[in-house]
């Protein structure tokens, strides 16, 4: 069976964000050395698998500042890459984006994608797409909610959609 590729969702406009809010205690921040393994648990807790923090140098454009983290307590609970991706010039690429599994449900995960948003936004672009997997259902309705939307690249991609409308809640299914 051939693997399909990801799921690519856009957002048009980065001028009418939804204000970006921590909880009280909740710091956010970008990556410093030392930090290296904090990032591997937090991909590893979110996706399941253990990943290198090298992967982000060796797959394309890479800068500590474009790494941003959630910091609840003395722990990094949230993290995303918010850089661009040379199959798509012009535009910001919303990567990597996981929250540690105890902190699922606490809104870090809409936070650390709002946290690069502004971000990419404050280095002057006006869009931003993401690549996601079709089974990442909370993370499909934070970007619908977020006003992200389905870009149609493989021929896989409209059909996988239209099955996710079934699984999604139907106020972010009809987002699709």
């Amino acid at each position: 069976m051939e693997q399909q590729p990801q799921l690519i969702m856009r957002l048009d406009r980065l001028e009418d964000l939804p204000p970006l809010s921590l909880s009280r205690g909740d710091t956010l921040h970008t990556h410093r050395t030392g930090l290296e393994r904090a990032w591997e648990e937090i991909i590893e807790s979110a996706f399941g698998f253990h990943m290198d923090f090298d992967f982000l140098k060796r797959a394309g454009a890479y800068a500590p500042e474009y790494v941003l983290y959630i910091r609840r307590g003395d722990e990094e609970m949230a993290t995303t890459t918010a850089t661009e991706n040379p199959q798509f010039p012009g535009e910001g690429w919303l990567r990597m984006v996981g929250v540690k599994s105890e902190a699922k449900g606490l809104g870090l995960g809409k936070a650390i994608i709002l946290a690069a948003l502004y971000a990419l936004r404050a280095r002057g672009y006006h869009s931003v797409l993401l690549s996601t997997d079709d089974g990442r259902t909370a993370a499909l309705c934070a970007y619908l909610s977020l006003g992200f939307r389905p870009v149609y690249l493989h021929e896989s991609h409209h059909a996988r959609w239209e099955a996710l409308k079934d699984i999604l809640p139907p106020r972010f299914a009809s987002l699709i």
